[in-house]
């Protein structure tokens, strides 16, 4: 039987991608304030969403993914439902070849987040000009998905430091060390 501070630890070790995510669409929505910057602000969200997608799945939900999507359609205008119903879609991609790309090496990872990304901006695009009846400019998309990609390594090095500790941390709790 767990002592009720290690019980807590452990939710809260559970909680931290969500929290994590949760902080990086704040900080990615407060700069759509800045005059400018909303066309080339990289989708900070998304990268949590793929990185604990892939490593461990359990810790990025279908719920919270489409919680996060239909938070940042509210705050940023577009419609209702497009960015759960991609942020879903992207995850459904991702946990169907999970497996073949979990144990790759980084450049792997990078290369499908790319790939994976530039889906969902074709698709964002696509629906954003059916959805506004006009063609919408390639370009803030393409600087937004460029953005995205570089700062994906920075991120994953991150994410790889708090991994490791979350999982020697369970381990530790779990095991009564």
């Amino acid at each position: 039987m767990l002592q009720p501070s290690k019980r807590f630890e452990l939710i809260f070790l559970s909680a931290l991608p969500a929290i994590i995510t949760t902080m990086l669409a704040i900080f990615f929505l407060a700069a759509k304030h800045i005059s400018g910057l909303n066309h080339f602000m990289p989708i900070l969200p998304i990268i949590p969403v793929f990185y604990w997608g892939m490593t461990h799945a359990r810790e990025m939900p279908y719920w919270f993914v489409f919680a996060l999507g239909i938070v940042l359609d509210s705050i940023m205008g577009t419609p209702l439902g497009l960015s759960s119903l991609l942020y879903i879609f992207f995850l459904i991609l991702l946990h169907a070849q999970r497996k073949y790309i979990h144990k790759e090496g980084f450049m792997i990872k990078w290369g499908y987040f790319a790939a994976l990304l530039a889906v969902l901006s074709s698709m964002n695009w696509i629906a954003l000009t059916i959805f506004n009846s006009r063609s919408e400019t390639l370009f803030p998309g393409f600087m937004q998905w460029f953005f995205t990609v570089c700062c994906y390594p920075f991120m994953h090095k991150g994410f790889d430091s708090l991994y490791e500790y979350i999982a020697s941390r369970r381990w530790h709790i779990l095991h009564g060390v």
